[in-house]
């Protein structure tokens, strides 16, 4: 393959792997060849900012010169030009390959947002990519750089997406399908190994900003758990009271499943908070004189149950035998429906408090390419959930924490799973989680109770340029 030029706002001098990709700044690998290519590019695209960067990307040989400017469809003839020119100079380099792109598709700064109304169906566009190996299906407000801003985008990501016949046949298939229902959406294809659970992550914050969701100084909800002698940590959903006076703390069990634990396994075992992961990492940034003995991992309950579908309803119940854990504010929880948005929050072990938006239209994952999955159907219908700032919703560690609606406070889902290449994260509904542990238990729950909320709560300012339609005129 010559040029690359598949898609018009980024360009290559060979065939350019699928983003998102990691990589690595490099020193200028060919000087007298490089400065050429400077030339180059700033004569084509006279008037343009261009900042030019030398980069080795994960799991390629060649370097690549990158060149970077804001894409304007009036000048696409111009950005051909210049990949062709540079096709000229560069082309025959073994071990450099020269890119033009915008500045925001490879170096995303810009986080997706909630689309408030859609009336796509996306279980017709899997149907369209069902032979290739597709992970996700999103509707958001995504960043294009045909228009300038975030715009209603129809997001797939893929463990193939290197595949040819995506740009040749099913990107364009699925254009078609959008044009047909008269509907104003663009595509875009994004490269997705595993959607896993939240991973574990270390601390991105000072240890004293996150120590209330260790510890449990300021709020129990959301604060760390672990098991002893475990690697890992989760966050404290919300807890249940049986009409027989028993308490429950509700988390997540796939994060203990993924370091080594089967479900039968985890029956019996205490949960500790804070986790002894958590407990040794923000002793590494306490003062040496901090007296914390008080603050030690200890056991506060026993695990009874966990879920039978990890990837639907991830769930672990465990009987509390902490007093401080009750808490005098009565807890509800409330059903979602499809066509309505709402406005939430939500604490967690390592972000603590963050708001954001669920949009009116379900996001689909193909649990058939995923790890721990057990679904009656490979296409499984989950809620994405956006942040209401450039700042993620959910973060590595998160695991368990469950999402609240946010004026009433009525729990609405929890986390299910990390999408690393949309960055948006996805959340099953609290209802089934109920229904299994209402199964499980030998009372009746008294709470949370059930309510009703409002539907399409007002959203943050940041949301309002997506409450329109996306119908063509």
């Amino acid at each position: 393959m010559g040029i690359d030029d598949r898609v018009p706002y980024r360009l290559g001098t060979s065939k350019l792997p699928p983003l998102p990709i990691n990589w690595d700044l490099v020193r200028e690998p060919k000087p007298l060849k490089v400065r050429e290519a400077h030339q180059i590019v700033n004569e084509c695209l006279s008037g343009q900012p261009v900042t030019f960067i030398y980069i080795h990307r994960q799991g390629e040989k060649r370097n690549t010169a990158l060149a970077m400017s804001t894409y304007d469809p009036v000048l696409k003839d111009k950005w051909h030009e210049a990949i062709e020119k540079l096709y000229e100079c560069l082309g025959h380099e073994e071990d450099l390959v020269a890119e033009i792109a915008d500045y925001a598709v490879v170096i995303p700064n810009l986080l997706p947002k909630a689309i408030t109304t859609t009336e796509i169906d996306l279980y017709q566009v899997a149907a369209l990519i069902d032979d290739h190996e597709w992970m996700t299906v999103d509707v958001l407000g995504w960043y294009s750089p045909v228009h300038g801003v975030r715009w209603p985008t129809i997001v797939i990501t893929a463990r193939d997406a290197g595949k040819e016949s995506w740009y040749s046949k099913k990107i364009p298939a699925v254009e078609q399908f959008v044009k047909d229902q008269g509907l104003d959406l663009e595509v875009v294809l994004q490269v997705l190994d595993q959607l896993p659970a939240l991973p574990e992550g270390e601390f991105d914050r000072h240890y004293h900003e996150l120590s209330s969701f260790v510890y449990g100084y300021v709020h129990e909800i959301g604060r760390s758990l672990g098991i002893q002698n475990v690697d890992g940590s989760v966050s404290l959903g919300f807890q249940i009271i049986v009409e027989d006076g028993r308490q429950f703390g509700v988390t997540s069990c796939r994060r203990f499943q993924q370091a080594g634990l089967t479900q039968t396994g985890l029956i019996g075992l205490n949960i500790q908070a804070p986790s002894s992961h958590d407990d040794l990492h923000i002793k590494k940034y306490l003062p040496e004189d901090d007296e914390v003995e008080h603050l030690q991992p200890r056991d506060i309950g026993k695990i009874v149950a966990v879920s039978s579908r990890s990837l639907l309803t991830d769930w672990c119940l465990f009987e509390l035998d902490q007093d401080e854990f009750v808490r005098k504010n009565r807890k509800v929880w409330a059903q979602i429906k499809d066509g309505k948005t709402y406005r939430v929050k939500k604490w967690g072990r390592s972000t603590g408090f963050t708001e954001g938006a669920i949009g009116a239209s379900p996001s689909i994952l193909n649990s058939k390419y995923m790890e721990h999955a057990q679904a009656d159907s490979p296409i499984v219908a989950v809620r994405c959930v956006t942040s209401s700032k450039d700042t993620p919703f959910f973060c590595p560690g998160d695991n368990g924490a469950f999402v609240q609606e946010y004026d009433s406070d009525a729990i609405l889902g929890s986390c299910a799973a990390y999408n690393k290449a949309s960055q948006v994260s996805y959340m099953t509904p609290i209802a089934p989680i109920i229904g299994e542990i209402n199964d499980v238990l030998t009372g009746k729950i008294e709470e949370p109770k059930e309510i009703q909320v409002q539907h399409d709560t007002p959203l943050p300012e940041e949301f309002e340029n997506f409450r329109h339609a996306v119908r063509l005129a």
